[in-house]
């Protein structure tokens, strides 16, 4: 044989090794890529009732005399035989599983949810509902509109304000009853305001468990006390609806930059985290039958309603005094964007109690807009239409303004409240801004602006003109 035609037969086995390669590796491809499509449509056919068992065993067969085929592939390509048989398999497969997945019943057509998420559930409630005997599934079936609503600190701004907003026709049928348990005398003008929206108040003193029961309260929104007792006072309710053992749904409102507090530092703030592990705990206590089976923890932050505390000076003086310096920033929220956003959370149905977006959830509701002194003097000055600035203040300072007739309505653990939470404005502590999206998801409005605020008070802030004799 000469060399050029042991070359030539040589360059032909060569170019025939190079063919056999490309189709190893392309029909491989198609093994691999047939492999995977028959996994998912096996998995999804596992379990779904009796009349895929015949499916699924095909799918098991294939399977298995699929991964014999490509085992036996590489042999059968490189020994140059099989190569069209095993196309033919391949071409055949997919015929098969073509005609098996058209095979599926009518109600398989569409594949059925995943049920990871519920059946989690399932697991984590099966001590309450055992301990229950049963009135967890009765609680879970109840509609929204069902729901018996008990708000504490009703005596205060945020109780009424909550109470009144569920009252409204924007929450009419969302709820049969509203209660509204007080820690002390509600003040006249509060008092006013529950008379006039229909609800029943009663003192948390004079409720027991039997009375919880009665009163068929199934929902409970804890907004602690201003007062230094309120970590007592909450225990005080918590033991209430652990013994009657049908409270599902707790809602908890905490404070935004609690958990940034220190104790030694911010220790009013940071009991707001002690307040929160106390509301946590019948979540994973079986004693407690469905009593907080279904929890939420909102943490709002810095009202802008305490700015009021500082009228007289913005009326007097044209000021706004605050003790913070002018680089000092945070997100002051609106009361009537907290009530909405408790409400609707309150009124939320789910399969377990609360809104499935909401249950289990820790909520931070703080402004739209980090402001410092001077944007805020700004935004009032654009409302109001009359100058007013912002002045830097000692804490010292600040303290004396909360302790003088325009703070007489606070209680001592509320002007400390304000103090430390200045005082984490100060630390840089406060430098974001929580919640917006979830704040219009959830409630389908957006936050109120700073402008928009001292527009509906400017009556509390518009500077007052001396007056002149000539």
């Amino acid at each position: 044989m000469s060399g050029y035609t042991r070359g030539k037969q040589q360059s032909s086995e060569q170019d025939l090794e190079n063919q056999n390669d490309d189709q190893l590796s392309a029909l491989g491809a198609k093994i691999s890529a047939l492999r995977g499509v028959t996994q998912d449509i096996y998995d999804d056919s596992r379990g779904q009732n009796s009349l895929l068992d015949g499916t699924s065993n095909a799918f098991d067969s294939f399977k298995t005399s699929l991964s014999n085929t490509s085992t036996r592939f590489a042999r059968s390509v490189q020994s140059g035989k099989g190569g069209a048989r095993i196309q033919l398999g391949i071409v055949a497969g997919f015929v098969l599983l073509f005609l098996l997945w058209k095979a599926r019943p009518a109600s398989q057509q569409t594949m059925a949810p995943k049920k990871t998420v519920a059946k989690k559930e399932e697991d984590g409630s099966n001590s309450h509902n055992k301990a229950s005997s049963g009135s967890g599934a009765a609680n879970s079936n109840k509609s929204a509109a069902d729901r018996v609503i008990a708000v504490t600190a009703a005596e205060g701004y945020t109780g009424s304000a909550l109470l009144e907003l569920l009252a409204s026709d924007q929450f009419k049928g969302s709820s049969s009853k509203l209660v509204g348990l007080t820690f002390g005398e509600p003040k006249d003008d509060v008092k006013a305001i529950l008379e006039d929206a229909g609800i029943e108040t009663m003192m948390v003193d004079e409720i027991d468990e039997k009375m919880i029961k009665q009163l068929g309260v199934d929902t409970l929104c804890l907004i602690p006390p201003a007062n230094k007792e309120k970590m007592a006072l909450v225990k005080q309710i918590l033991t209430l609806g652990k013994k009657a053992k049908s409270v599902q749904n707790v809602v908890l409102v905490s404070s935004a930059g609690a958990d940034y507090a220190e104790r030694d530092k911010q220790p009013r703030l940071r009991e707001f985290i002690d307040l929160e592990v106390l509301a946590m705990q019948p979540k994973s206590d079986p004693s407690t039958g469905d009593t907080g089976h279904s929890p939420c923890i909102v943490r709002a932050g810095f009202y802008m309603e305490n700015l009021l505390l500082y009228s007289k000076q913005a009326q007097g003086e044209g000021q706004l005094p605050i003790p913070i310096d002018p680089d000092h920033k945070f997100a002051p929220v609106a009361l009537g964007d907290v009530a909405l956003l408790l409400a609707t959370i309150l009124t939320s149905k789910g399969p377990h109690g609360l809104g499935d977006e909401v249950r289990g959830q820790m909520i931070v509701c703080t402004g739209p807009q980090l402001v410092a002194g001077p944007e805020l003097a700004e935004a009032a000055s654009q409302a109001l239409g009359t100058k007013l600035e912002f002045k830097s203040i000692t804490e010292a300072q600040a303290k004396k303004i909360l302790s003088s007739e325009q703070g007489e309505e606070l209680d001592d653990a509320e002007r400390e409240y304000l103090l430390e939470y200045y005082s984490l404005v100060r630390e840089g502590k406060t430098n974001y801004v929580a919640s917006p999206p979830a704040f219009k998801m959830l409630t389908g409005q957006d936050l109120t602006l700073a402008t928009t605020f001292f527009e509906s008070y400017q009556d509390s802030f518009k500077r007052k003109k001396r007056r002149t004799t000539k």
